[in-house]
This record gives C-alpha cells, sequence and structure tokens, in this order.
C-alpha cells in the first residue's frame, strides 16, 4: 500500500471504530427491546423472520444515513452541539426510511410508538456515548494519574491519544504499543491554545507535525466549521536562532505574499495566487509571540504532495518553469523594499570562512572526524566567490530570489501532478537567479537523498538537468543578462559545495541550526553534497553542452564555455 492510500486508511480507523460501536449499541437495544421489554409488556416472542427484518430494517437505513450525513467525519467532536443536532438530523431521515420499510415489507408493529420508541433508544444511548466521550477526550488532556488511565483507556479503545501531536488520527503501532519517544515534540496543549491566538473558522478537530523543513517546526491544523467543512492552517513556530529580526522576517512574508497573490499563478492552481497567504492573530498581527517562541499562521493547500526527487523527468521541467515565473514576477518588486534577514545567506566564500572558523575552534571535538572534507573543501575554496564577486562589482545585477529552491518546496496537485504552489518564502531576499538555479539542480538532479549513506548511489542526472534548465530558461531567461547566463553551468557547483559547507559546519558545531533527526544526520548530509560536487565537476563539459544547446533554441545571446573554472 503506497504511502497516500495508507494515511487515508489509517485517518479512518477511528471512525470504523465508531461505526462498530454504534452497531454495538444497535444490538444491545434490539435484544432488550424485543427480548426482555416486548415480551414482558405483551406476553408473547415475536417470530424470529420478524426479528430478523426488523434488524435489517431499521439498521441499515439508521446507519446509511449517519453514514451519508458523514456524523462519523470526525471522532472528538462527539458532544459538541452541532454533531449532536447532526446526529439527530440523520435519525430522522434514517427513522422515516425504518418506518417506511416496515409497512412495505409488511412487518409494521402496532401502535407505530414501538418502532419510534427503537430509534429513539438506539439514538439516546449514541448521544450518551458521544457526550461520554468528548469529555473523557478533554479530561485525559489534563495532567495526573486520573487523566493518564483516561488517555491510556482511549488509546486502547478507540486508537485516539488525546496527548499526541496526531489528535483525532489513528496512532502508528509502534505508537498504539508505547514504543515511540514523544519527548521532544511540543505539548499537544500547548499548539492547541497558540493556534486559537489566530483568526482560524471553526473549531480544531486535529494538529499533526509535519516534518519537513531543516528551519522551522511546522504543524498542520484542521478545523471544523458549524456548517461541518473541514479547514486547513499551517501552523509555524519560527526558528528565532536563524531568524532573530522576526519583524523583517515577516514584513518580507507579507510583501512577498501579497504581492504574487495577485497574479502569480502555477498551472496546477486555478485560484489566486500559488503561494500560501498569513492569517492574522485575533488583534490583527502578523505573528503571535509569546513565551513559547513566536508563531505565525497559513493557509494551508490541500490534495497537493511535495517530493526530494524528481518523480519524472516531466516534473522537474515544470519546477524549472515555476522558480523561473518566481523570478520573473518579483522583478516588479523594488529590490531595497525587501529586507536582508540573513546577511551573506548565498556567499559560498563566506560560508567557508564560517567553516574555517568551526574547524578552528572545534566545539564539540568532531573535528577528527572530518578531516578528508575539511581538506576537499580547501583544495576548491578559489572557485567558491566566482558569482559573489560579480555580485559585489556590479558585473551581474542583484534581484529578489527565492533563495532556497529545494524541489521540496513546490506543492503539486494530486490530479493533474502539475505545480500548484511554492512555499517556504522565509529567505526570500536580495540575490542572485543563478543561487536559486544552483539550489534545484542541487537537489534535482542527485540520484540520492542528500543524507545518503551509501556515497555510490549519488550522481548528477544530466537528463534531469536538461528538463530543469530548459522550463528555468524559458520562464526568465530573456531577462537574464549575458554575464549571469555565462556563469549559469558553475550555479550547481558552487551551491553544492556551499550547501556541503554548511552541514558540515554546523556538524562541527554541534548540529545548532539544521533540524536533525538522528546524530550524524548533518555529517551525512555534507558528505552527499561533496560527493555531488566532485561528479558535477566530472560532469562540467556536458553541462556547458547542455546549456549551449537551450541557449541556441531560446535565443539566448550567451557563450557557456566563455568562462573558466
Amino acid at each position: 500500500m503506497n504511502q497516500k492510500k495508507l494515511s487515508k486508511y489509517v485517518r479512518s480507523k477511528p471512525r470504523i471504530l465508531a461505526i462498530v460501536y454504534d452497531v454495538l449499541i444497535f444490538v444491545a437495544v434490539f435484544l432488550l427491546y424485543f427480548l426482555v421489554y416486548f415480551p414482558h409488556a405483551y406476553g408473547y416472542v415475536l417470530p424470529a423472520r420478524t426479528l430478523f427484518l426488523h434488524a435489517v430494517t431499521a439498521l441499515v437505513p439508521i446507519l446509511s444515513c449517519r453514514l451519508l450525513l458523514r456524523v462519523y467525519r470526525l471522532v472528538v467532536r462527539y458532544g459538541n452541539p452541532g454533531v449532536v443536532a447532526w446526529l439527530l438530523l440523520s435519525d430522522m431521515i434514517g427513522g422515516a426510511f425504518y418506518l417506511a420499510l416496515t409497512d412495505l415489507l409488511n412487518v409494521r408493529l402496532k401502535p407505530m410508538a414501538l418502532e419510534a420508541a427503537l430509534v429513539m433508544g438506539n439514538l439516546f444511548l449514541c448521544i450518551v456515548l458521544r457526550l461520554v466521550y468528548h469529555y473523557l477526550f478533554l479530561a485525559a488532556q489534563g495532567t495526573g494519574p486520573a487523566a493518564d488511565v483516561l488517555n491510556a483507556l482511549l488509546r486502547r479503545f478507540t486508537l485516539v491519544d488525546a496527548r499526541s501531536e496526531q489528535v483525532a488520527e489513528i496512532m502508528s503501532l509502534d505508537e498504539w504499543l508505547g514504543h515511540t519517544d514523544h519527548s521532544q515534540a511540543d505539548p499537544i496543549n500547548e499548539i492547541q491554545r497558540v493556534a486559537r491566538q489566530f483568526q482560524i473558522n471553526g473549531d480544531i478537530t486535529d494538529i499533526v507535525r509535519l516534518n519537513k523543513g531543516y528551519i522551522n517546526r511546522t504543524y498542520r491544523v484542521r478545523t471544523l466549521s458549524k456548517n461541518n467543512h473541514y479547514h486547513y492552517y499551517t501552523l509555524q513556530r519560527i526558528n528565532t536562532n536563524v531568524f532573530p529580526d522576526v519583524d523583517a522576517l515577516m514584513s518580507n512574508f507579507e510583501l512577498v505574499t501579497s504581492h504574487l497573490h495577485e497574479d502569480f499563478l502555477l498551472p496546477g492552481h486555478t485560484e489566486r495566487g500559488s503561494v500560501q497567504m498569513l492569517k492574522h492573530t485575533k488583534d490583527d498581527k502578523p505573528y503571535f509571540r509569546d513565551d513559547s517562541g513566536c508563531w505565525r499562521m497559513l493557509t494551508h493547500f490541500t490534495g497537493v504532495y511535495g517530493m526530494d526527487i524528481p518523480d519524472d523527468p516531466k516534473s522537474f521541467y515544470y519546477a524549472g518553469q515555476s522558480f523561473g515565473k518566481f523570478i520573473r514576477h518579483m522583478s516588479d518588486v523594488p529590490v531595497e523594499d525587501v529586507k536582508v534577514v540573513i546577511p551573506n545567506f548565498h556567499n559560498t566564500y563566506s560560508r567557508y570562512l564560517d567553516l574555517e572558523k568551526a574547524v578552528a575552534a572545534d566545539p564539540v571535538h568532531r573535528l577528527q572526524d572530518v578531516w578528508e572534507e575539511v581538506g576537499f573543501v580547501r583544495a576548491r575554496k578559489e572557485k567558491f566567490h566566482l558569482i559573489s564577486d560579480a555580485l559585489d562589482e556590479g558585473r551581474i545585477p542583484t534581484r529578489i530570489c527565492h533563495n532556497d529552491c529545494n524541489l521540496n518546496n513546490i506543492l503539486f496537485s494530486e490530479k493533474t501532478n502539475l505545480p500548484v504552489a511554492i512555499i517556504d518564502l522565509d529567505t526570500v531576499m536580495p540575490g542572485s537567479p543563478l543561487y536559486d538555479y544552483g539550489d534545484s539542480m542541487r537537489i534535482g538532479t542527485n540520484t540520492a537523498q542528500d543524507d545518503e549513506k551509501d556515497l555510490s548511489k549519488v550522481s548528477c542526472d544530466l537528463e534531469l538537468y536538461e528538463c530543469y534548465a530548459k522550463g528555468f530558461l524559458e520562464s526568465c531567461g530573456d531577462m537574464l543578462t549575458r554575464e549571469e547566463l555565462e556563469l549559469l553551468p558553475f550555479a550547481s557547483l558552487i551551491i553544492t559545495a556551499e550547501d556541503g559547507i554548511r552541514f558540515l559546519a554546523d556538524y562541527l558545531n554541534g548540529d545548532v541550526y539544521y533540524n536533525i533527526f538522528y546524530p550524524s544526520q548533518n555529517y551525512d548530509r555534507a558528505r552527499t553534497q561533496l560527493k555531488l560536487l566532485a561528479d558535477m565537476e566530472q560532469k562540467l563539459p556536458r553541462i556547458r553542452d547542455i546549456l549551449a544547446r537551450i541557449y541556441r533554441e531560446l535565443g539566448l545571446d550567451a557563450d557557456p564555455y566563455k568562462i573558466a573554472f
């Protein structure tokens, strides 16, 4: 079962249990009514055929109406007045069908109140069960021995953990058996409290940690409105170590998203603006700050997927088109209007000097493990300032760029496989499109994951390189200067070196910048980037040939062989 189908399956499991419990309630009510109350009140037992027909004619329409009206859509809101009202409505409709069926099958009981009592008894117990569950769930979110016992009961009998990051979602087998460590997670009560500070529609129904991204901690928040519709939001705790000036960061974010929302549209999106938009706090601020940190809420795209490595060449071609369109649309914004939130973010030589500082300090005593990698970087240090010097000397223009053009920062439609949106706009700053182009190639052409331990799997896929280059240059090649185009062959090499340097420096410094999910992950990331760089160096003549051919096809006046490397 693939991940998409598995995700859909596990989300439905608590609802399946709710259906099972409702059927058990119906069976209990039916047996008590017809085998205990009815013989006592009327002095005889109904024939088995009549009992069976009544069971079927009562259960099928009532359960069907509950399913059609999506009564089982949400587990944790059982007890909410709106959900109870919806249950009453579904059973009124189901009860009417039940009466009609018994009349059609000629098994109507006299008086009709007997049949109505069966429906009402079943409904009453179902509502009681939902009320009990609702308040048990709220109590289980508390602290103390009683709350611990309640939460353990909920985990065992509903597969829902009231304190987990996946509220109202099924736990994995490891979680259910108690093998998962949530010690590094934000407390769910805290996340719910923060989410309620924003202008969101409906009651919060679940919060799921999204383990994507190296910098900020990200959650998907789902709410259910009064009209029984789901709404989705992205909640992020901003990493203030990386972005200490949160006001500048959010000023950029509002400027960029507002500008792109007007007319930036990718082919897989049918509405305005292929970017997430900010949801302000209840006091109309762009972010919320308290002792737990700085938080922001964004709109959330549904029916989409991301990828770390292209699933086919066409996807990577569309990725090139998307980031090229981003460069073109941001060209309308004056460079001076966008603040620099991370100085020297893509200054590769400056990153190399940071590495040397980490080597000299060796604060956590890891230098002995990375001497080979440090030597590899030092042998290439004179090449690292090729693009930054051109920017500093004004030989190529400074433009507004994304600056983090990983493939997984593009969302694709599950229906059409076309790009829907570009996300992660924190690093939108003045810079060079060469860095954006190189960053995409670094991620997208790598034949392995970015933390691959088996370096034999790491190489630059030139078919993918050509697909991306064509899409990117079709979108913005005509606005690039001659020297930008002549530096383009080296962009992927320089940015790959830069990321290898950054991962290596962070590993030496004790993993203080990037999120990691196991102790040596930054080291593995660094080794992967440096191996990819070595492969790109060996393939540089073929990269020049690819670009020369695309330049000719698009009528771009530049010579990719001109500059030595």
